[in-house]
């Protein structure tokens, strides 16, 4: 029996702060202490309370068929111990009719559990959590109905876990699908290397963003910088959604757009010209750039996205005449009326307010 309950969470939209908050609830009811502690801006390693009766969890998103790389990065700074502890990641759910739709984990379960098993932890459990999508980029947020369906059924699958693991059990119910995550890996591994970067350069600020700095402030990895009194999104964006479902004025939007010419000038008209001038120069070079090899695919990638960022500085700088303005983020479908935004069942932007 466990004495206390310490859980580090990240979360963009507060998927993983609603589960966490499952758990606590759990514990409480078994009268067992609990703390559940934001990861937000942490710039140092954190150790975990002593003591041998604590059971330790990390609840984070899945992104990419993976875990974010700020989550990892903290993971990678915990110091090795002998512990029992749990992992908990939560993807973007959907409901068709009545049926709840599950998602799939990839690597956010898998390197996480390799990780700590190697530094000596003793994995007690490995769950998925299917909340609703928050990925608001691609599609409107659920109706409130949808929410609140998966909500509840993704409560209860929480309150099991919960249950078994503070009642000493084990709970490995994250690898029931583990053929299927380790078949997207590859999918995971290019987002992380790449996609991640490519995915922080879609979020500008329409003629209607009042420079009040929320999404500054409030954003949970620093990655957002003020340039003229307008949002600029770093590489350091995790694509979390936060700033984008929180922002009072709806200003902020997804320049599907830019993201759209972007990828045309670049894999439609630069590589192709780079290519054809290779192949009159130098056919050895021409080879090199068309190789299929992961590390050139790689190199490639960073390549032409280095050249995107500076396309999206450009594109930041001249944002602030509304011509531009109205191509880029006017033009976005996250503009669109029906186009709903997401915070998780309960959860507020005070629930996200940094503590210092």
């Amino acid at each position: 029996m466990y004495k206390r309950l310490v859980m580090y969470y990240f979360t963009g939209t507060g998927n993983a702060l609603t589960v966490g908050r499952w758990l606590a609830k759990q514990a409480r009811s078994r009268g067992i202490p609990f703390e559940l502690i934001p990861i937000d801006r942490f710039n140092k390693p954190v150790a975990a309370p002593a003591g041998k009766d604590i059971l330790l969890g990390l609840l984070y998103p899945t992104h990419g068929f993976s875990l974010p790389w700020y989550m990892l990065k903290f993971m990678l700074a915990f110091p090795r111990e002998r512990r029992h502890l749990f992992c908990l990641n939560t993807f973007g759910g959907t409901k068709i009719g009545r049926v709840h739709l599950p998602g799939l984990s990839g690597i956010a379960l898998i390197l996480p559990a390799l990780l700590f098993f190697l530094k000596g932890f003793r994995i007690r459990g490995l769950v998925s959590i299917n909340l609703p999508s928050n990925w608001i980029s691609l599609h409107p947020g659920l109706t409130s109905s949808a929410v609140a369906s998966l909500a509840e059924h993704c409560r209860k699958k929480a309150y099991r876990f919960a249950e078994a693991l503070l009642q000493g059990r084990r709970s490995y119910r994250g690898l029931i699908s583990l053929p299927f995550d380790l078949a997207v890996s590859p999918i995971a591994l290019g987002y992380m290397l790449v996609g991640r970067f490519w995915l922080a350069k879609m979020y500008l600020a329409n003629s209607e963003c009042n420079g009040c700095g929320i999404c500054h402030k409030q954003c949970p990895v620093n990655a957002i910088v003020m340039k003229r009194n307008r949002p600029f999104w770093t590489f350091r964006c995790e694509s979390c959604m936060r700033c984008i479902n929180i922002c009072p004025v709806k200003a902020i939007q997804v320049s599907h757009v830019f993201t759209a010419v972007s990828a045309f000038c670049l894999y439609g008209l630069l590589f192709p010209l780079i290519l054809s001038l290779a192949l009159h120069y130098n056919e050895n070079l021409a080879s090199l750039l068309v190789s299929e090899s992961q590390f050139i695919s790689i190199l490639r990638a960073w390549f032409l996205t280095g050249i995107m960022f500076l396309a999206y500085r450009m594109v930041h700088g001249l944002s602030r005449f509304r011509p531009i303005n109205f191509l880029f983020a006017g033009l976005s479908l996250t503009r669109l009326r029906f186009w709903r935004r997401y915070l998780a069942p309960g959860v507020s932007v005070k629930d996200f307010k940094i503590k210092k």
